[in-house]
């Protein structure tokens, strides 16, 4: 959302209550409603119509962000992924306006959140905590980060909103009928309730920050030994379900540090591929990856990549990955019978979906696979005309969509490499991926 936020805006209390926060939700999804039904009484010939109907789309998707970021927690996490997988079906204003949550959130007001470190922490914690910061040093869905000090180490204490883990049932039920419209104004005949339910499985984990702390652990034990990522180091004993005290670790936004003109494109390159190198590890050898794509959680020191937040971290069984590394070897046949054919037994398409669709889906992964063919080396993630070809394809397959919802099996592995495409796209990066290639096509053999 934008800095510029009023003082009544930032002052506005967060809704905390199941009812509270219900009303507010249904208040948005009733003047998305009223602003659907004007649309639908407004004369006009056909062209001004469609017209009046992409401004409807551009005017719901605005109250849906300037809502969601206000109420936080699981409402404004769905609203994040929606903004995702709603790409080919809204107008790119609308999409706009909803990818505005992927940003940080309105921060709450300090005192609901000392109240959260009070209760979870207790005095005698509090007491030793020192030089606590009164703005937050990062707002996000589930909660915010304030920098501090505990017996003279400086430490980024997380504390969730409050409110955030009762309201993950109600906030979801809403929004899914909200979902649902969209759905159907998009002439789909699919359910979303899989998808709900990986949306809700994954902030249960997001909202339990003793999971989160074992999570953080399990990276820093991994990467023990590298020299080239930094992982804070938890402090167990001020952190609770709701409270994550770790150490504070600095380092340049990775953006920021991209966009330095001292920067070059070594540097940018090497830190792209230690990206791709963590994703590796994480995916083909470690069974475990973060699954959120968020660029705030990656900071750059002295050419090390500091990996923060690992809430979203998912586990993908051998099993699961045997079978996607069978699913890539399948795109390089380029027969459209075999593709579908594993496609819909890795549980990514239904079997209903016509010839056309599945051409579709033969073509959109034969463009995903561009950047990894031999001829392609090095490739240049900023390509433009690849760009183009990728929106094309991807459109297409959506509008021959009938039956397929967004596969809940990938969804959040999917949403992860699709940041990282994004991301080294802002970093220029351009180097050889066929060793990367060659290691996710193989995996099987090796678990």
């Amino acid at each position: 959302m934008s800095k510029t936020r009023s003082k009544k805006t930032r002052d506005r209390k967060t809704p905390t209550g199941v009812f509270s926060r219900s009303v507010q939700l249904f208040s948005m999804a009733g003047r998305v409603a009223a602003k659907e039904l004007g649309t639908r009484i407004l004369p006009g010939d056909v062209q001004k119509k469609l017209q009046q109907k992409v401004e409807t789309r551009i005017e719901q998707a605005r109250v849906i962000a300037e809502s969601l970021s206000h109420l936080k927690g699981a409402a404004m996490k769905a609203g994040q992924l929606l903004s995702l997988d709603t790409t080919d079906f809204l107008p790119p204003e609308a999409v706009e306006i909803l990818s505005r949550l992927q940003a940080q959130a309105t921060p709450a007001r300090t005192d609901e959140l000392q109240g959260v470190l009070t209760h979870e922490l207790g005095p005698e914690k509090i007491a030793r905590i020192r030089n606590f910061s009164p703005n937050p040093v990062a707002s996000a869905s589930i909660g915010q980060v304030h920098s501090a000090e505990i017996d003279g180490q400086r430490v980024a204490i997380k504390i969730q909103y409050p409110g955030v883990s009762e309201s993950i049932d109600s906030d979801l039920a809403i929004l899914r009928k909200l979902a649902g419209g969209f759905v159907t104004l998009s002439g789909k005949k699919f359910s979303l309730d899989e998808l709900f339910a990986e949306i809700r499985g994954v902030l249960i984990q997001e909202v339990d920050y003793e999971n989160e702390r074992a999570n953080l652990d399990r990276y820093r034990d991994q990467l023990a030994s590298s020299v080239h990522y930094v992982v804070p180091r938890s402090f167990a004993e001020f952190s609770t379900r709701r409270v994550l005290t770790m150490s504070f670790e600095d380092g340049a936004p990775i953006i920021t540090w991209a966009q330095n003109p001292h920067t070059g494109l070594q540097d940018r390159t090497h830190i792209a591929r230690l990206m791709l190198d963590l994703f590796c590890l994480e995916f083909c050898d470690w069974g475990m990856v973060q699954t959120d794509p968020n660029f705030a959680n990656y900071l750059v020191r002295d050419n090390k990549l500091v990996c923060l937040d690992f809430g979203a971290t998912l586990v993908y069984s051998p099993e699961f990955r045997r079978g996607y590394a069978h699913l890539l070897r399948s795109i390089a046949s380029n027969d459209t019978e075999t593709i579908f054919r594993n496609a819909v037994e890795f549980g990514l398409l239904d079997p209903r979906e016509s010839f056309d669709a599945q051409e579709a889906f033969k073509d959109m992964l034969q463009v995903a696979m561009e950047p990894f063919r031999p001829d392609h080396q090095p490739f240049r993630f900023s390509d433009p005309e690849y760009e183009k070809r990728t929106v094309k394809a991807n459109r297409r397959f959506v509008r021959q969509l009938i039956y397929s919802p967004p596969p809940r099996k990938i969804m959040f592995l999917h949403r992860k490499l699709g940041g990282m495409f994004s991301l080294m796209k802002r970093l220029g990066a351009e180097f050889d991926l066929l060793p990367y290639w060659q290691k996710m096509s193989t995996m099987d053999t090796t678990l």
